[in-house]
């Protein structure tokens, strides 16, 4: 299985290539429902779980689901030690996204509510889930340092950091013997995606810049909406674009990757959704990809993709540049 092993002075892990995403995990009563798409990524080899504070609190009485799930989760099955457990805090308000909570007191109530939520003394990897650039790097490092320093956290992530953003960041933690940003997690697929998509100024996507920057320094990454929520796996076989959610993605850039994605399936016999996570695999940097099911069936399906990589070649026929 492809991983890549993160260190700093007091701890190590090795991160897998598929991560499982749960912000589909948006009930409380539904255990039996979620327990079984755990169990079956757990039994293909899965070893980290992706959630987050902010999850699901959108919805009614959704707030706490998707950290509660995976904590009844670890107990029943007596798994913790197993498991690499990522959550994020620091999340705007849905209701005002322009107003950042990255304060020492904001991100430690939300360390302290998602380590309670998830019945656990300690998180593997802690993302902040959204950047502010008016924010000083000097007023937030401190604050995950502590986390680190505790004991609480093991590693520390940027979600929807820019590059740029990271780089400041880990200069100043390194120049004053902080704990600096050891992953980071944006927006990254075979399909092409901007901020602009999404209408969120807050969210980050891969583009040329900070492609260059990841295979510079080769930090790793945990690549969300690896597989651009089903656009290739859901239209290659049959689902009109009008009735995607997922239409966003349908530029003539991506329906001519879509086609590239069919012609590679119908060749090697590699199903339509695993091929998205070959290609993250076949980056030139670390890529875990953060993949989401909501049926046992497409998490073994998605799995066949742990070691799988294409090269070079390959990789440039699905961006359809050969």
């Amino acid at each position: 299985m492809a991983e890549f092993e993160i260190k700093n002075d007091k701890y190590s892990l090795k991160l897998p290539s598929l991560t499982m995403g749960t912000a589909n995990f948006e009930r409380k009563d539904t255990d039996d429902v979620y327990f079984e798409l755990l169990d079956t990524y757990y039994a293909c080899g899965g070893r980290c779980l992706d959630t987050a504070r902010a999850y699901c609190s959108w919805l009614d009485d959704g707030e706490d689901s998707s950290e509660t799930v995976i904590g009844r989760w670890l107990k029943e099955r007596s798994c913790r030690d197993e498991m690499i457990i990522c959550t994020k805090g620091g999340h705007p308000d849905f209701s005002s996204m322009d107003v950042s909570r990255l304060s020492r007191e904001e991100l430690e109530a939300d360390l302290a509510r998602s380590l309670e939520v998830l019945d656990i003394e300690q998180a593997d990897i802690y993302f902040l889930h959204r950047d502010d650039e008016r924010v000083p790097v000097e007023e937030i490092m401190p604050t995950l340092n502590d986390f680190y320093q505790s004991g609480r956290v093991r590693f520390l992530g940027a979600s929807n950091w820019t590059a740029a953003r990271i780089e400041e960041a880990n200069r100043f933690a390194e120049a004053n013997g902080l704990e600096p940003f050891r992953v980071s997690q944006i927006n990254y697929s075979l399909a092409h995606s901007s901020t602009d998509m999404f209408d969120d100024p807050t969210v980050v996507c891969m583009n040329l810049r900070e492609f260059k920057w990841y295979q510079r320094t080769q930090m790793p990454l945990m690549a969300y909406s690896p597989q651009a929520k089903g656009f290739f796996a859901k239209l290659a076989h049959g689902t009109t674009s009008k009735s995607m959610p997922e239409g966003q993605f349908t530029s003539t850039a991506n329906l001519a990757r879509l086609a590239r994605v069919r012609q590679l399936s119908e060749q090697q016999g590699i199903p339509p959704a695993v091929i998205p996570l070959g290609y993250l695999n076949s980056q030139p940097f670390f890529v875990s990809s953060v993949f989401a099911a909501s049926k046992p069936w497409q998490i073994e399906e998605d799995m066949k993709a742990l070691d799988l990589k294409f090269d070079r070649k390959t990789v440039a026929f699905l961006e359809n540049i050969i």
